[in-house]
């Protein structure tokens, strides 16, 4: 109990007491929505303490504000904290969940192929990448970044890294329950970092960032951005592969060549484009491309190597 204590007071602040947030949380939490003068009504306490004690409650997502209103009056709806939440977190790295409202998002920012990257763009989410260290908690990320990104934020970001192979955390506490408070306590823990995959998204930000410079017209003379010349390289190879490849292919299969030259590498995004046409027809006829397991659209290395000795 000392170290929740100690972890809700790093959280809280000394203007909120433990005793009052578990007032506010608990409130909230039972009649499942509320507005801040129901709160007072119930628990006596300051208006400042109750607006304070709400701000805490949206930011580690437990609560949200609703946007229907009671008369005039803002109403607060209860979404975290039930023993099923954090199973639910847990249970989203392998499978479809969607119990609760925040599980219905976690289904598609954890399963969605791309749901790694898209961590890398996302608000702090670099803070949060950059942050991760061996043996490190959910809980000690969140003292590193301050008031940054919520415990909630992270414990997403660690959720779907686990999933896509960057890291593999360890779950070392059972799931809140109806004790709001025991919510800051650590929730996962990492046990490895998977150092070869840091380093793309090392390079896909870094890539990113070069990209993001250019197309901006921006230039410094006698200086460029660190990537820049990578950058260079790869589109000269994106050109050249190009070329290569429309000249050594012909019908259905350099027409499945060309979407995958632009980056459509997916059964699914196949699917989509072809609509009721069935493009695995043309897939089967082809030498040199087929699906992965994972429904990546692949091709053979007999194929790819031509192009390295030319």
């Amino acid at each position: 109990m000392h170290e929740t204590r100690q972890i809700a007071k790093f959280t809280l602040g000394s203007e909120l007491s433990i005793q009052n947030y578990e007032k506010i949380a608990d409130f909230i939490q039972k009649k499942a929505e509320a507005t801040q003068k129901e709160i007072a009504d119930a628990t006596s306490l300051g208006p400042s303490v109750i607006k304070r004690g709400i701000k805490e409650l949206k930011n580690e997502g437990l609560i949200i504000k609703k946007k229907e209103m009671q008369g005039r009056k803002s109403l607060y709806q209860w979404v975290g904290g039930t023993s099923a939440v954090e199973d639910e977190l847990e249970s989203a790295t392998s499978k479809f969940v969607t119990a609760s409202l925040l599980a219905e998002s976690y289904d598609l920012l954890v399963n969605d192929a791309f749901a790694l990257f898209s961590i890398v763009f996302d608000g702090y989410g670099w803070e949060v990448i950059a942050n991760l260290r061996e043996g490190r908690t959910d809980t000690e990320i969140h003292q590193s970044l301050g008031n940054d990104v919520s415990l909630d934020s992270i414990r997403r970001i660690l959720v779907i890294s686990d999933a896509h192979d960057l890291i593999k955390i360890k779950r070392i506490r059972t799931p809140a329950g109806l004790n709001g408070v025991k919510l800051f306590e650590p929730l996962y823990r990492i046990d490895s970092i998977n150092k070869n995959h840091l380093e793309y998204l090392l390079m896909f930000r870094g890539l990113a960032s070069s990209i993001q410079y250019r197309m901006k017209g921006q230039k410094t003379p006698e200086y460029s951005l660190l990537f820049d010349k990578m950058l260079d390289t790869d589109v000269q190879m994106l050109i050249q592969l190009k070329d290569k490849i429309m000249s050594k292919t012909t019908g259905e299969e350099n027409e499945l060549f060309m979407k995958l030259l632009s980056n459509y590498d997916y059964a699914s995004d196949l699917d989509r484009i072809y609509g009721e046409e069935n493009w695995r027809l043309r897939l089967n006829q082809s030498k040199n491309l087929k699906l992965s397991a994972d429904d990546h659209l692949i091709v053979s290395n007999n194929f790819l190597n031509k192009f390295v000795k030319e």
